[in-house]
């Protein structure tokens, strides 16, 4: 480009020579500027220069592309504050299949769910707190009467019942359908932490109670539950895990129980429809450390099992399988009758196989229900050192000739704390609350109703093996 430009300049003057007067010099200057041009080696930089007053036309330098703007609501979600001033406002104002996205703050309000297949997420696990301040005007912190909501990344505290309460109708024959609880933390509510009842298919995941006065996780009145609870923690409450009248296809697996006043507790109370308990799955739980006395007392009949890692009061046909059972203080899994007023409920053929059991008061109990019959309950390929009867393996196999379970002598449990020791519910601690993680990209994730629940259909029994402990 520059070389023809050099030649242009050269016609011209050229041209100017021509028409110029016969005495001016202008040619002799032009056969120099020729002779110049025709001996210029390609490259050869005097050829890029222009002469001075030369005018060289510059490409135009091309214009900075402009980054388009973040859309500020990527999910087209109903958002609180920015939307809609409460939680309730833009739970009211959703329709099947909307996302309801909460911003930072505490929200001091009670909000119950009435449409179907809707997700209520928070932006932050922590940030993120709907807190009921022990008021007696907000029982819940979020109550859902509808099929396939999901429920996750929030903080609900401070409720004078529950934390998150799915459930279906008392009054009629209205059983919900499809319920899921991901990365939520429940702090001290007066009753349950996180609550399913009379509803079924749900998903409760990586989340995490402390301070309740009765369990911090909770599945009821449901035959067949078809229910998932997996990876969540429980501390510092009077149940890690209840379950009453509650089974069929339901597995608690691969959760962390500890420094309860008591561990897991299937059960069955004529209080609630669909007596008695029966078909549950625990399985690849660590129980451990139970028997804490820095937890609120909840009701007498549960000062019974106080520091006991898993009691089946009244509970039936349930799998305990590849559990890690330690520490807890006064035993590792108990079986065990449940008086209920007028009625007597028994234990019966539950089994428990292939767990480990560390350093509990006595590893494993099985109470006389009946003169010398274990009720079809048994035993198989447990690692334990201690039992009532002892040698439980032999005297009530899985496979085999059932024998005389009136060996109870010698068990001494410890005493739970005295009633003037007793902490109240709103001052029990959760020292684990800070350190769990909330869910991945919750400002762009795509919501996931309870419709389908991936992780139950696909659940594999097979895979669960005993946990490592710490």
């Amino acid at each position: 480009m520059r070389r023809f430009l050099a030649l242009l300049f050269v016609l011209a003057l050229a041209a100017a020579a021509c028409g110029g007067s016969p005495d001016d010099n202008t040619a002799t200057d032009t056969s120099a500027a020729e002779a110049g041009a025709e001996t210029s080696e390609p490259g050869d930089e005097s050829d890029s220069e222009p002469d001075e007053g030369q005018t060289v036309d510059e490409e135009p330098e091309p214009e900075e592309e402009s980054e388009p703007e973040a859309d500020p609501n990527p999910l087209g979600a109903l958002r609180v504050p920015e939307d809609y001033p409460t939680i309730q406002d833009a739970v009211d104002a959703a329709v099947p299949g909307d996302i309801v996205l909460i911003g930072e703050g505490v929200y001091n309000e009670s909000v119950s769910v009435e449409t179907d297949n809707i997700v209520i997420r928070g932006v932050d696990r922590y940030g993120v707190v709907l807190d009921g301040m022990h008021s007696e005007d907000l029982a819940n912190g979020i109550i859902v009467f509808a099929n396939g909501v999901a429920v996750e990344n929030l903080t609900v505290q401070n409720y004078f019942s529950n934390g998150v309460f799915f459930t279906g109708d008392y009054d009629s024959d209205f059983l919900l359908e499809g319920y899921r609880i991901s990365h939520v933390t429940a702090l001290n509510n007066r009753k349950y932490g996180l609550y399913a009842f009379n509803a079924t298919y749900g998903l409760i995941e990586n989340s995490y109670a402390a301070g309740h006065t009765d369990s911090g996780y909770y599945v009821g009145q449901c035959q067949p539950c078809r229910a998932l609870l997996i990876n969540n923690i429980s501390e510092y409450n009077t149940l890690a895990y209840s379950g009453t009248n509650a089974g069929g296809e339901l597995y608690v697996v691969n959760n962390e129980f500890r420094l309860n006043r008591i561990g897991v507790t299937p059960n069955t109370l004529s209080s609630e429809e669909l007596a008695p308990q029966r078909g549950a799955v625990f399985a690849g739980n660590w129980i451990h450390s139970n028997g804490n006395p820095e937890t609120s007392k909840g009701g007498d009949i549960w000062e019974l099992a106080y520091g006991v890692g898993m009691v089946l009061p009244g509970a039936n046909e349930n799998l305990i399988l590849r559990n890690l059972i330690e520490n807890n203080r006064n035993g590792g899994v108990a079986i065990s009758f449940l008086p209920d007023g007028d009625v007597f409920w028994q234990a019966t053929n539950n089994q428990i196989r292939e767990n480990v059991f560390v350093g509990n008061g006595i590893d494993i109990v099985m109470v006389q229900q009946a003169p010398g019959d274990g009720l079809g309950n048994c035993f198989a390929g447990n690692d334990y050192t201690s039992s009532r009867p002892a040698d439980v393996e032999t005297v009530l196999p899985c496979d085999g000739q059932q024998g005389d379970v009136s060996d109870m002598i010698g068990i001494e449990f410890f005493a739970p704390p005295a009633a003037d020791e007793n902490i109240p519910y709103e001052d029990v601690a959760s020292p684990g609350a800070t350190d769990q993680p909330g869910m991945a990209d919750p400002l762009t994730a795509p919501p996931v109703t309870a419709e389908v629940i991936p992780e139950f259909d696909t659940f594999d029994l097979d895979a669960i093996t005993v946990p490592a402990g710490s």
